[in-house]
């Protein structure tokens, strides 16, 4: 595993007719994220400007953490989800600290 942390910025649009689902599966996947031995924070904001747009900021101990995280049922619930609950495509930047 690499010694380095990740931050991972996701930025997504949900159409208004999926919000609920949405919202119901990005509440799992934080709480359950939250628990995951490898994660350092996991959160997601909701813009107040544009409120169908969703960022999310995650923290992982390494990219291989991020690539274990992929895999679990939670996450995979909400890509499942996002499937049908997007306008557009899930926009993510992988960085870290300099």
């Amino acid at each position: 595993m690499t010694d380095q942390p990740i931050t991972v910025i996701a930025t997504i649009r949900v159409r208004p007719d999926h919000e609920k689902a949405a919202i119901a599966a990005i509440h799992d996947c934080v709480t359950a994220s939250r628990l995951e031995k490898t994660n350092i924070s996991y959160q997601c904001h909701r813009d107040v400007s544009d409120r169908e747009v969703f960022v999310f900021v995650e923290r992982w101990a390494s990219p291989e953490a991020l690539t274990e995280h992929e895999t679990t049922p939670h996450f995979r619930a909400m890509a499942e989800v996002f499937r049908t609950a997007l306008a557009e495509p899930l926009h993510v930047r992988i960085t870290h600290e300099i």
